[in-house]
Parts: structure tokens; sequence; C-alpha cells
């Protein structure tokens, strides 16, 4: 999708990190935004701040684990501005509580309800209204390096997750193309981002340190170049919107180290050896 202005956009999360920054970089393009996130004093000062900056979006504040609040951000959505071009399903919690050692079960039930449900209710939400249009648009779901790069096995409900996005996504994409629609879909797989997935942003430098220690060569980079993009993955039709050699030199300014991608290529590599020659998970646990 190539022609962006005067379309209307809808970003779950967006309030903060990812999700603010991709309502920034759309908003810039001329679309309008429909803002979403559960914390609403939050989404309120970044909407003002926004359209202070003369962009034009919308917040609604929205809990997307529950199916009835993501059918309201549709009606509002479509009632405000009569069509949706671009649904990006952002919304995420880390779920570093969500064990598998633990008799706890209210963080799994957190975990999958915004990171998992919340896929599954937006597309249930708008995705007719989408198709009743029968316009040209959009469906991204944010994933993780943790739904494509082996498992990040310390955090199992995260991990999880993450994985299950990509798989509802690929069959949302068998789908449509089966039906012969107009309608895209989308994954982002954001490298380590400065987001507040574990709380503050700054902690994310933290976890930098953490997985180089365990020989994951990843670097932490801001939410705006993640933006940018999710915005080239909407105007090229990328399906797989992950940072490559070339995003990396054209996007992130070189950010990240060749042996980012090297150990990349190794795990995803090393979770289709292991099923072909009947191995196990250690060569793609992280």
């Amino acid at each position: 999708m190539r022609e962006l202005a005067g379309k209307t956009a809808v970003i779950t999360g967006a309030a903060s990190g990812i999700g603010l920054a991709t309502v920034r970089a759309l908003g810039r393009e001329g679309m309008n935004v429909v803002m979403a996130d559960v914390d609403a004093e939050r989404l309120r000062a970044a909407a003002d701040a926004c359209l202070a900056d003369g962009l034009a979006v919308h917040p609604v504040p929205a809990d997307v684990s529950d199916f009835g609040a993501v059918r309201q951000l549709a009606d509002v959505s479509y009632d405000t501005f009569g069509a949706v071009h671009v649904l990006h399903l952002n919304a995420g919690v880390g779920g570093g509580t969500a064990s598998l050692l633990d008799q706890d079960t209210s963080s799994w039930h957190h975990v999958v309800g915004v990171n998992l449900l919340g896929v599954v209710w937006g597309i249930k939400a708008f995705l007719p209204r989408m198709k009743q249009a029968a316009q040209e648009a959009v469906i991204l779901a944010t994933s993780s390096g943790a739904g494509a790069e082996g498992t990040s096995y310390r955090s199992p409900g995260y991990a999880a997750t993450k994985l299950a996005v990509v798989s509802v996504m690929e069959s949302l994409y068998g789908s449509l193309r089966d039906e012969g629609s107009p309608i895209r879909v989308g994954i982002a797989f954001p490298p380590l981002t400065a987001t507040r997935l574990s709380g503050d942003p700054a902690t994310m430098k933290f976890v930098e340190q953490f997985l180089q220690s365990q020989g994951v060569p990843a670097v932490v980079v801001e939410p705006e170049p993640v933006a940018e993009m999710i915005l080239d993955g909407i105007k090229r039709d990328r399906f797989f919107i992950r940072l490559g050699t070339e995003e990396n030199k054209r996007i992130f300014n070189g950010s990240q180290p060749p042996e980012y991608f090297e150990w990349s290529e190794r795990v995803i590599r090393g979770r289709a050896e292991a099923q072909l020659t009947d191995g196990t998970p250690d060569r793609y646990l992280w």
C-alpha cells in the first residue's frame, strides 16, 4: 500500500514505544490514526502531543483482551473516519512472570489475553467491515524475535504467545489469499527495542546485557527506526517485516553487528534442522 495520505489507521498499544512511534510515522504520511491503549492517562498525553505536532489522531482507551472493548474500538473507528485501511495489532506485555515452574495462573491469562487474544479479537472485530469495504487494506500484528528466532525459554508465556501470533497471521494470510481479497497481511518482528514491555524502557539495557551474556548479540534500538521499518513494510507489502542486513544499513544506521544476523540465521535454521533430523531443541533455545 504505497498511498497512505487521507486514509485511516488503527494502532493498539499506541500510548508509548513502538505503537506511538508508528502512530507518528503514519501520521506524518497524512493518515488519520486511531490510537488505542489500556492506559487512558498515558494515551491522552500521547495523543495531545501528537495533536500539538499537527497529526490527525483520535485516542480510544481499550483493553484488547476484552472482545467487547475491541468491538467498541472498531465502532468508534468507523463512526469517526468511515473506513480503516491499516490495522496494526501491536499491544503486548512482557509476560515475565508467566512461568511453567509455579502454580500461578493469572499471569498466563494476562499474557495470553493481551498478546494472543488481542490479535484474534482485533481480526474478528475489524475484518468483516474491511472485507465489506472491498478496498486495499493491511492487517499487521507485532510478534517478536521470540516468535521467529528460536524460543526464549526463560519467558515461556511471552515466547508462546508471540509464536502463536505468527500462526494466527499465517492462517489469516492463507484465508484471504484463497478469497482473492485485497487485504494484505503482515507480521512485524521488532529487534530488541526500548519500550515499556518490561516496565521502564531503560530496563531494556539490562535485558540487552543479559542476552549478550547468554550469547545473543542483540543491541537495543529506539522505537523510531522500528516504526520506519513497519512503514516500509506496509508500503512494500511485506509479510515478514523484520530486520535484515539491508534494513539495518538503510533504516537502523548499522546498529546491529554482523554477529546478530549470523546468530539469527543459525537459530532459525536450527529449529528446522532439529525437526527434520528428529533432534532436540538445544540449538534454538535462548
